[in-house]
This record gives C-alpha cells, structure tokens and sequence, in this order.
C-alpha cells in the first residue's frame, strides 16, 4: 500500500528542520543554551532574576536569637520577543532550470525538483536565521541586552526593538571601562593586565556569579601572544590544556579557539579567542557590497561563564488554508504560501527569540582594552 506523506504540510516541514544538520555558534551554543521550559506557547516569555548573595553567617552569642536573613531580589518580567521572518519563493521557472550538483541530463520531474528545493530552503533559512539568533546572544552580552531594527520590508526600517536587563538609572553594571591611558600593548606589564582582569572577576564573585571563561578580541590576542609571561604561563598549564574537554569543544567553531589556561591573581581561566564573522550585504545604484563584521569587538575582552544565559522563544500564529487560526511551539515554524494562479509558491519560515542573563548581568565586558 502506497503511502502518501505531504511534505508541505506545517507540522511535517518542522520534521524536515529538526533534521537538518544545524550551523555551530558559539554564543548560543556556550552561553544561551534552550532548555524545554525556553519554549513558550505562548506570547510572551518570562525572565526572572535574582540577585547573588556573597553574604556570611554571622557568630552569635550562645543563648542569643538568630538572626533572620532578609529574601533575596527577585523580579520577573515579561517580554513579547521581536519576530524573525523570512521567505524563499519558487516559480515555475525554478523549477525547470537543471539543480546545483544535478546531472546535466537529468530526468527529474518538477515535483521532484520542488520537493528537492524545499530542503535546500529549509537548510538556507535555517543558516540565516541561526546567524541573526548568534548576533543576538552576542549583543546581549555585549550591551546587558540588545537594540535591533524591525523591518517593514527589505528597504524599509520600522521600529526599534530594545530590551536592557539592568536597571539604566543606576547604570550598566555589566559594563567595565579602561582609561585610554591604561590600555593594553605589546609593552604593558603583565601586572597591569592581571590587575584588570582580576577586577572584572571580582564584580562578578561580588554578585555572586561564576568566572570560567575570559573572551579576547583579535587584537586583544595579538598582545597577549606577544607577552612572555602570557606565555611562559600558557607553557606551564600546557598539559592541562591538552587534557582539558574545552579544546574539542571548540574546534567545531571557525574562528574559535583556546589560547590557554591562565591564573589571573587567584582566578583561573579560560583564555578564548573569539574572531567569528558575519556579512552584511548593501545595494546601492544596483551595486552590491558585502561587509565583514565581528560579532565579538576585536579590541574587546569579556568574563563570564558558560550556560549563563538562555535562549527563549515565543509562539507563531498560523493560518491554514481554511482560514483556521492556530498557535505553534517552536524554535522555528515554516509555512507555505500558495499562488495558484501565478503557479509559484512561498517558503516560509519564523521565528521569535529571546536571548537573556539567568541573573543580574552575569558578565562584564570591557569594549577597548588595547590601544
């Protein structure tokens, strides 16, 4: 018995994309991981937030009372995360033209070619979206949250979309400034460097979160290599190094390694070099230009520590071909749009997420540490 399966369908295109092979990031995958209960249906995501305690019990007088310990903060917000949408249409035209790596004499039907084209969408969105969602994770470390631009089509810019996760009228505690005098070059003491370093771990042991990694621009790299006691220490922790599980974790990432395992003044960790890019292409007078940019600044060094964040998403609204709407669940909801008349049809693909701190600025970034 023949087994008809119509690969258009809604809820079977999210069966494709779970199957595709996902686009490794490493913000997103390090810092904002997607637990279960990330993916709401509902829509609006919940972000809660407690504050650290670094707190002593006190020595009491032995027939004393206690002394009560007061509630830590605790606030929880809600946010309806801005929607990430885009589309891949296909005419009859696509469909008659020989595919990418297809025989030059090739018998495939159109249906066939269409069904084929429908992964090849699905994976090219896919990519694109995972990029905007890296850009995202990026930012929100970068700036203690995030401003983005909502397009009302490819030209035209709607509003903007800004969420800060700390308090602006007692200022950006995520945030850690070097005077221009005291920037890093090839001649900086490693004193000097340590010194800033360690203050970057202290404001995070005072707010009671963890200090694993610490996050280097490329420039920022290119001083530390050139600093012997940089290196006379990465060469001291070279076994632990080569042992240590994180070194396979980010081979997987272009641009992405491990330049060693350091003790900053007491703190030890883990030296990442971040040169991940994106492209940005403009047109102008029918001219196309792609830029390169970094998502990590390359003068730019951060602490943290990994799963500090997480990767929440809200729901999609659907209609299908009755008119019915309906709600979906998912990091991402594709959808097809039919022109019968016009013979072409439209791949679809949304998607609504939210990258946010678990707690009150659980990292502190520093944007020009070398001159």
């Amino acid at each position: 018995m023949a087994l008809n399966i119509d690969i258009l369908n809604t809820y079977y295109m999210m069966g494709l994309w779970k199957g595709l092979s996902p686009v490794n990031t490493f913000f997103r995958d390090r810092y904002f991981p997607t637990e279960p209960g990330d993916i709401y249906a509902s829509d609006k995501v919940l972000c809660e937030y407690q504050d650290g305690d670094e707190g002593m019990a006190p020595f009491m007088v032995e027939r004393a009372d206690p002394i009560p310990v007061a509630r830590q903060g605790y606030e929880i917000h809600d946010y309806a995360p801005t929607k990430i949408a885009q589309s891949r249409p296909l005419t009859m035209d696509d469909l008659k033209k020989r595919g990418y790596g297809e025989a030059i004499l090739s018998e495939s039907t159109e249906a066939e070619r269409a069904n084929k084209l429908v992964m090849e969408d699905l994976a090219l969105l896919e990519r694109r979206f995972v990029r905007t969602e890296e850009y995202l994770c990026a930012q929100t470390m970068l700036n203690n949250g995030f401003e983005v631009d909502e397009m009302i089509d490819a030209q035209t810019v709607g509003n903007k979309a800004k969420v800060l996760y700390y308090d602006a009228t007692k200022g950006n505690d995520g945030i850690y400034t070097i005077s221009s005098g005291d920037r890093w070059t090839t001649n900086t003491a490693w004193s000097v460097i340590v010194g800033h370093v360690r203050a970057m771990c202290r404001a995070l042991s005072r707010r009671g979160r963890g200090h694993t990694d610490l996050l280097v621009g490329q420039d920022v790299a290119d001083v530390l290599l050139a600093n012997s006691d940089f290196n006379k220490l990465v060469d001291k922790n070279s076994g632990i190094i080569i042992a240590s599980p994180i070194v396979q974790e980010l081979t997987k990432y272009d641009g992405v390694s491990l330049l060693g395992i350091v003790n900053f003044g007491g703190y030890r960790l883990n030296v990442i070099v971040v040169d991940e890019q994106y492209a940005v292409t403009t047109e102008q007078n029918g001219v196309k230009t792609t830029t390169y940019y970094n998502y990590f600044p390359a003068k730019g060094i951060m602490v943290t520590s990994p799963g500090c964040g997480h990767l929440m998403y809200a729901h999609i609204t659907h209609i299908d071909d009755n008119g019915i709407y309906s709600t979906i669940k998912g990091k991402r909801v594709p959808d097809l749009f039919v022109d019968r008349r016009r013979k072409t049809r439209e791949l679809i693909l949304e998607s609504r997420p939210l990258a946010a701190p678990k707690n009150y600025s659980p990292w502190v970034y520093a944007a020009n540490a070398v001159s």
